[in-house]
This record gives structure tokens, C-alpha cells and sequence, in this order.
């Protein structure tokens, strides 16, 4: 099998978070297009706004790629083959033959989903967590949304107002 079609077929099987890895790994690891603080942001760009996050990333990329248009192709190019992949397995699962061989097949892949996602959080986290504010603040989120069961937005609520007052612009002294 050549390289070019283990990576095509790598990128058909990525689900969930996984698919994180291989854009990071496409655009700031292997192509210099985007450096890894800028993946960053527009990660958590498109982790607040209102819809799917790995949509959100792709047009977020896009536009900082290729302005309007790049938006638009990212939201494309992300959308239709997952389209059509769905609507071939919808199919296929319509008509009986989807066997049990093929399911435990796709319960397979969350061992390599879950490493994929551990690899590119410790990508992300050295461009993302820079100083004592910045690890403070991820250390109360993890506290309040893992151990103490604290909705994620709420979460987010009220840490904000201390990541703001840590982060805000500090006047030269004079």
C-alpha cells in the first residue's frame, strides 16, 4: 500500500476528537500554513461559537487561510465527503448488510481516537498553556468541570472574570 493511500484511508476512519490530530498534524506540523499558536486560537474560536466544533476550526481556518472564500471551501470541503460517506453506510445498513463484523470494526477505532487525541493535546497544550496565569486557569476549569461536575459553561462563567483580570494589559511602569 503506498503512502498516499494509507493516508486516505487514515483520514476516512478518523471520528471524533481524532480528527483534531490530522488537521494540526496537515497544517502545522507537515505544512508551515498555520503556526501552532494561531491553530490554537481558532480552536478555541470554534469551541465558543455556537455549532460544531470541528466545522467551526475548518471555516475558521479557512478564512484565515483564504478569506472568505477559503471559509467557504473549508465548510465544503469538511462537510460533503462526510455527506456522502453517510449516505453510503445509511445505505448499506438500509438494505441488511451491515454485518457484526463491520460494527465491532467501528468500535474498534476509539483506541486510536483516544491516542490520537492524547498526541495533539500534548501538541497543543505547550502553545497554549505559556506561564503560571494560563495553567492556573486550565487547573480551575479541570477542577470544576472533572471532579466537581460543573457544567462546562458555567465552568467557563465563572472562571472568566480572573483569566480576564490575569490576562488584562499591564502599564508600563514610568
Amino acid at each position: 500500500m503506498s503512502h498516499r493511500t494509507r493516508e486516505s484511508s487514515r483520514k476516512l476512519t478518523c471520528v471524533g476528537g481524532g480528527r483534531y490530530a490530522f488537521l494540526y498534524d496537515a497544517v502545522v506540523a507537515r505544512r508551515p500554513w498555520v503556526r501552532s499558536d494561531e491553530f490554537v486560537q481558532d480552536l478555541t474560536l470554534s469551541q465558543v461559537l455556537p455549532g460544531p466544533n470541528f466545522s467551526n476550526l475548518a471555516v475558521a481556518l479557512g478564512f484565515r487561510l483564504g478569506g472568505w472564500r477559503g471559509a467557504l471551501w473549508g465548510g465544503v470541503a469538511l462537510i460533503l465527503p462526510g455527506a456522502l460517506i453517510l449516505l453510503g453506510l445509511g445505505a448499506l445498513y438500509f438494505r441488511g448488510e451491515w454485518s457484526p463484523t463491520a460494527a465491532r470494526a467501528m468500535h474498534g477505532t476509539a483506541a486510536a481516537v483516544v491516542g490520537l487525541v492524547f498526541v495533539t493535546t500534548a501538541r497543543i497544550v505547550p502553545a497554549a498553556l505559556r506561564g503560571w496565569r494560563s495553567l492556573l486557569i486550565a487547573a480551575a476549569v479541570f477542577v470544576l468541570v472533572g471532579p466537581l461536575h460543573v457544567h462546562t459553561a458555567l465552568a467557563i462563567l465563572l472562571v472568566s472574570p480572573v483569566s480576564l483580570w490575569l490576562h488584562r494589559p499591564r502599564q508600563p511602569v514610568a
